[in-house]
């Protein structure tokens, strides 16, 4: 399909011109229309020409990205979900720069709300970005995740007791603890990598996990299941199940969604089911900024690894922190959650259902949780008793 358009074929106003000009990010041929478009438009059909230009690689547009990361937000709203080497070059020194000094600040004393927010811009700006300067912040940040391990911050309400981090709205930590801030460098790649798997961010995982081990398995595993065939994926990380590594391949597990609607579900359905690598990104702040946004890619994962899941029901399972959430009633860091979003509502394998129906049956009963927590009665809709 052909986006490329002229100035006269744009529809007057609303929605649907704003539509129009988001859609022209589709066409390298457009940046000269859509950096006209920025200086012309106001508002919405503003915004949307800023997003629409931040895709193309269109050089003459370089000197907006350098200003709009120095502005409101960092320009996150506009920036965070464009991979265009043309706006990570321009805007990782300033990151850099950023993240630096706000370390260098949390050496001595708590983040405050603001610092925190800034930081967090950072870390949206730099998804999918795979430019060589972007490269430098992940090896900065690599280098420094025992600092971000210790990262701390002011209340930011009445009786806030300090134990939560988010890096995104999908992407949250409840009990902070050194170990699982350490990963955060890794995280922000393994999503970074769902957004955008480029060779080089590829080759960043694998540069990084033979540098420093330990959390850069996340994202390594993750690239193998965008790139490689689920067996071959399998066979070389299953080994890797019941040794202390374990927990990185669930991380990354966690940031997978087996996506299926139920057979009365009425609206509208967003795409087929199937296995997805998903990510809620950038933040929102009622009533002064809303810079999120969703992001999905197909992929599949050998049933082999349903069956190891769910061995040993009676014995105690590792906590899964950093899992992607957009549901309620959750049992935050928990194995479990982590397991039941990989399972289709509709198991076709008899072998497998009863092997999941007893698994979920016994920790359902090993497990008292609340009743607003819905884990094992989901459990149980699905695969009976």
């Amino acid at each position: 399909m052909n986006t490329t358009m002229t100035l006269e074929q744009l529809p007057p106003k609303g929605v649907k011109r704003e539509q129009a000009i988001l859609a022209l990010g589709k066409e390298e041929a457009n940046g000269e229309l859509l950096l006209q478009l920025v200086n012309t438009e106001k508002g919405k059909c503003k915004t949307a020409a800023q997003k629409a230009l931040a895709q193309l690689e269109y050089a003459p547009a370089a000197p907006l990205w350098a200003k709009l990361v120095k502005g409101k937000w960092m320009g996150s709203h506009i920036m965070s979900d464009a991979c265009s080497d043309c706006v990570s070059e321009q805007i990782a020194p300033v990151i850099l720069k950023t993240l630096s000094l706000l370390l260098d600040e949390a050496d001595t004393k708590p983040l405050e709300e603001g610092q925190v927010e800034q930081m967090n811009f950072c870390f949206h700006l730099m998804l999918g970005k795979a430019s060589p300067k972007m490269l430098e912040v992940y090896r900065f940040l690599a280098e420094n995740a025992e600092r971000i391990g210790h990262l701390k911050h002011t209340p930011f309400y009445d009786g806030d007791k300090c134990t939560t981090w988010h890096i995104s709205q999908g992407l949250g930590l409840y009990k902070v603890k050194p170990k699982e801030m350490e990963k955060i460098p890794a995280l922000i790649l393994t999503a970074s990598l769902i957004r955008n798997p480029d060779t080089r961010l590829q080759a960043l995982a694998d540069e990084l996990y033979e540098r420093y081990g330990g959390s850069w398995l996340i994202p390594v595993f993750m690239k193998a299941i965008i790139t490689q065939p689920k067996e071959q994926v399998y066979e070389t990380y299953s080994l890797l199940l019941g040794t202390p590594k374990e927990i990185y391949l669930f991380n990354a597990l966690g940031m997978l969604d087996y996506r299926c609607y139920p057979e009365d579900w009425i609206y509208e359905r967003l795409g087929p089911d199937g296995m997805t690598a998903f990510i809620f990104w950038g933040y929102d702040r009622y009533g002064s900024y809303d810079t999120t946004f969703m992001f999905e890619r197909y992929v599949e994962l050998d049933e082999r690894w349903l069956f190891d899941l769910a061995k040993d029901p009676e014995g105690r399972k590792p906590t899964v922190t950093w899992q992607s959430y957009n549901r309620s009633g959750v049992l935050y860091e928990s194995y479990d959650e982590m397991f039941i979003s990989l399972l289709p509502r509709k198991v076709e394998n008899p072998e497998l259902k009863c092997v999941l129906r007893d698994y979920f049956r016994i920790r359902s009963q090993k497990k008292k949780v609340a009743k607003s927590i819905t884990v094992y009665q989901d459990a149980a809709e699905r695969f009976g008793d």
